[in-house]
């Protein structure tokens, strides 16, 4: 806490030498700008643990510097405080929607001003904290689960094709054709996990490039429901259960590119064909409201047992030891990464009296 770097943003220079004192007391690095745009540069410059800054300023106010600090991948996690004489609920709101920390008003409580900094200092460590936490646990994941996603399979077709080749091995015809059907089931598996990683890069690179995510929000998927029926229809014939596929569909047109919303549509429904059995239902429905359509995937499979979203993660499984599940976990990630990516929903909960229910949000077009 000692060493936080807090850069105040104030245009008058007696509050800003006050706010720098009252800091540098509590023994905080403190750095200074006279006005917003000095101080998005001092920011990018400094990469600040805290930012105090004014409202009415010149060349650009606090509501553009936020703007601005928000909209930068280094800045966007560093809490923001406002701070200002202006104290209407109206600016007061104003501020809290944008997204700020917290909002001082002048002339400031001198201890209520450091407890705030303090709170929000402690809360931005524990979230940082948590992000390392989940590293660790991507790159154990990622050590446990690669090797057996692409040595299992690749073992599997090295040792029935070295059978087949060995001169002393004799099969009649039934024989050649099973081991050949377990070659290429371990082919498939070991395509299937290499395309879903490519998939899972492709678009964790797409969405964070700000030229290519510009491009890709002002696309739309034009008759979606010919490309939902044409992909349920394709998804279960590869487990031949066209029969246990009930869709209740409805005309459509969604703010997402057409083979982004094939690959959401393809990750979930492929999972809730894997996770249930044959003569399990897999419905699909499509309501659509005023801005939103909603797309509803309810299958009666072993189900998600209380998982929520914040426990999804890339190359993690849910209950593996217990349900022997393939795969990297990589669709649902992929999947969440592209619904909010788009500005939809993604929820997951239990079906009754078993399996899951997904229900996918996306942005009605008119």
């Amino acid at each position: 806490m000692n060493e936080s770097k807090i850069l105040i943003i104030e245009d008058t220079e007696s509050i800003r030498n006050e706010l720098k004192d009252i800091l540098l007391f509590e023994g905080m690095h403190v750095i200074t700008a006279e006005n917003g745009q000095e101080g998005i540069d001092k920011a990018k410059e400094y990469l600040p643990d805290l930012i105090l800054c004014d409202i009415m300023m010149p060349i650009k106010d606090g509501y553009e510097v936020f703007n601005e600090i928000k909209t930068n991948s280094n800045l966007i996690f560093i809490p923001f405080l406002f701070i200002t004489a202006q104290t209407t609920v109206e600016n007061i709101r104003k501020g809290m929607i944008m997204g700020a920390d917290d909002y001082i008003t002048k002339p400031f409580n001198v201890d209520l001003l450091v407890k705030s900094i303090e709170i929000r200092l402690l809360k931005e460590a524990k979230r940082k904290q948590s992000e390392r936490g989940k590293i660790e646990t991507l790159q154990y994941n990622i050590s446990s689960a690669i090797p057996h996603e692409l040595l299992t399979p690749l073992n599997g077709i090295l040792g029935l094709s070295n059978l087949i080749k060995d001169p002393n091995f004799k099969v009649d015809e039934t024989e050649v054709r099973d081991l050949a059907s377990g070659i290429f089931d371990s082919g498939n598996r070991l395509l299937n996990t290499l395309k879903k990683f490519i998939t899972y890069t492709e678009i964790e690179l797409l969405i964070n490039n700000k030229e290519s995510a510009n491009l890709l929000n002002n696309e739309i998927i034009n008759m979606g429901e010919h490309e939902l029926k044409e992909q349920m229809h394709v998804i279960a014939r590869t487990f031949s259960r066209e029969s246990d596929l009930d869709l209740n569909i409805r005309s459509f047109k969604a703010k997402i590119p057409a083979y982004h919303f094939k690959i959401i549509m393809e990750n979930i429904v492929d999972n809730a064909f894997k996770f249930s059995k044959n003569m399990d239902k897999v419905e699909v429905v499509v309501e659509v409201e005023d801005y939103h359509v909603n797309i509803t995937i309810i299958d009666n499979g072993v189900g998600f047992n209380e998982v929520t979203l914040k426990e999804i993660g890339a190359f993690t499984q849910f209950e593996r030891s217990r349900m022997e599940q393939q795969g990297l976990g990589l669709g649902l990630i992929t999947t969440q990464k592209l619904v909010e990516f788009y500005n939809g929903k993604l929820n997951i909960s239990k079906n009754s009296p078993k399996g899951s229910c997904v229900r996918i949000s996306l942005i009605l077009v008119k």
